[in-house]
């Protein structure tokens, strides 16, 4: 069960987004959500204000103000109406920092891609990878488009044996224990690990099983020439997945994340909810 789900809001397209579909998943879960709203994570605050006049530097905070109090009211008035316990946050902090951090106090941080230039995710590069990597707790990437009708009945798990992978499992249990179908993906599966660990074909249905997930459909495919990514995005079409769960991995560049290939591609082309662990 999830208990605390923290909501990244901000003054862009998707916010609306992701009120809803946090507010969806507390409400299944009978658990409050945090509203985190970064104070220096809004478009204005990245204005040289130095090199701007006085009277622009006034009408910019006032905009900034008004942001803030409009989506706050938003937030509190849309759980209030759901019927869910919520608080807001407005960290003075930057927004990639803040976001981490009350991540940290939750169960799971729900984050989207804003598409508007003039909004903080296309401002900060890689603002949800920067979190993914830095926060320790899943972060559940919502679509900007297409209609959200569930979220974790039918699941779609991408499985390499790597760290990360397993630990994306252990974060997506809320969602694997009430899910009604679950699809076990590998794509350019290593076969040399079954023979070297003397690991069996049926040992992670084994496993889902002994957690009491429902007993999976294992899939084993080649990625070839169309790239891991979009592998698992056809899978999930092919499959009728509404959430996708797997593990991130990437490198840091100075204070950047940025992530690996498949990744990048499921955020930038993702239709369903992502899932990413890290």
């Amino acid at each position: 069960m999830l208990g605390r789900i923290a909501i990244h809001l901000n003054n862009d397209n998707a916010c609306s987004r992701r009120i809803d579909v946090g507010l969806k998943l507390a409400k299944a879960n009978n658990a409050e959500v945090v509203g985190v709203y970064p104070a220096n994570g809004t478009a204005a605050h990245y204005y040289d204000e130095s090199i701007i006049p006085q009277d622009v530097r006034k009408v910019l905070r006032g905009r900034r103000e008004e942001f803030r109090d409009s989506i706050q009211k938003q937030f509190l008035e849309s759980a209030e109406a759901a019927g869910v316990k919520a608080s807001w946050r407005c960290p003075m902090a930057e927004a990639d920092e803040a976001l981490a951090l009350h991540a940290r106090y939750c169960d799971l941080l729900v984050m989207s891609k804003a598409e508007q230039v003039d909004t903080v995710t296309a401002i900060i590069p890689n603002l949800p990878e920067s979190v993914v990597m830095a926060s320790g707790r899943p972060v559940l990437m919502i679509p900007n488009a297409g209609r959200i009708e569930s979220i974790g009945k039918r699941i779609l798990y991408c499985w390499d044996q790597r760290r990360e992978a397993a630990r994306a499992f252990s974060d997506a249990a809320p969602f694997l224990k009430e899910c009604e179908e679950l699809t076990v993906l590998e794509v350019d599966r290593d076969d040399r690990l079954f023979k070297d660990f003397d690991l069996r074909e049926g040992d992670f249905a084994t496993f889902c099983t002994s957690r009491g997930y429902p007993q999976p459909k294992h899939m084993v495919k080649k990625s070839d020439d169309i790239g891991v990514g979009n592998v698992i995005l056809n899978t999930a079409s092919d499959v009728g997945s509404d959430l996708i769960v797997m593990g991130a991995y990437g490198h840091s560049r100075m204070r950047q994340w940025v992530m690996g290939g498949a990744s990048r591609t499921l955020l930038s082309s993702m239709t369903v909810p992502v899932l990413l662990a890290h």
